[in-house]
Formats: structure tokens, sequence, C-alpha cells
């Protein structure tokens, strides 16, 4: 069977470019043989935000089954919550819906994946937190 993949693409702010994300994907999924159905783009928003037009519009589009196959560049691109990050993979999985991270080259589907998904998760989590630290604390120093 052919993989229907869809991208899933994210960027924190307006001044970053999703469009690259976008063309490592397509050009992976190329590689791979498969068909690009649909990229969902969310710019400007942080990944702690549960609430995403496109991430809504991408897990609506898998309970549609319109592709069996997601690809996202890493795992912080998807979500820095790793309660959200876990929540959105499991709904995923039940949906039958493989999801490739490019850049951890992770299978969620096994357990050992889930068990890495959530160590990567929890430090994309850290890191957002350390970086909101020294922003608050260069802004209380000026």
């Amino acid at each position: 069977m052919n993989a229907k993949v869809a991208l899933y693409c994210r960027v924190s702010t307006t001044d970053q470019h999703p469009e690259n994300q976008a063309r490592l994907l397509s050009d992976l999924a190329e590689k791979h043989g498969a068909e690009v159905v649909a990229t969902f783009i969310d710019k400007g928003i942080s990944g702690v935000k549960k609430d995403r037009d496109a991430l809504n519009q991408m897990l609506a589009a898998a309970r549609s089954r319109k592709f069996n196959t997601l690809y996202v560049l890493s795992i912080d691109r998807l979500s820095r919550s790793v309660k959200n990050l876990i929540e959105t993979v499991e709904v995923l999985n039940d949906l039958g819906v493989t999801i490739v991270f490019q850049r951890e080259n992770i299978d969620t589907k096994s357990a050992m994946g889930q068990f890495f998904l959530t160590v990567l998760g929890s430090l994309a989590q850290f890191e957002r937190e350390i970086m909101r630290e020294r922003i608050n604390a260069g802004i209380a120093r000026a």
C-alpha cells in the first residue's frame, strides 16, 4: 500500500519560515515513495498551545482517514508540552496513523519508541522552560 502522507510544520514566530520544514519533509516522503496529500502549517504559534488551527485541521483529516502517515521535522515541532505530545500521539496511533519524526527517527507504535518520545518530549519542554526563565531574567535585569 502506498503511504498517503500529511506534513505538519510549526514555527514559533512570524519571522521564521515553515516552508523549510515542508521542503525537507516533502523530500523525505518522495525518497520513501509516499504521496503527500496535505500540508498543515502553524506559523507564529507556540508549541505549548494545545489549540492550534493547523494541528486541529490535521487531527480532523486523520479522523477522516485522509492520510495514514504523518511526517514532522522533530518532536518539538509537534509539541513543547509532554502531556499534549503524548495525547496527540495517542490519538494518531489509535487512528492507525504512523508518525515519522525526521530528526529523531522514532517509531511511535513501539514501546521503545513511546519511551524515547516521552524522554525527548520532556527535554523539549525543559528547554522551553529554561529559555523562558532566561528571557524573564533578562527583562528583570533590564
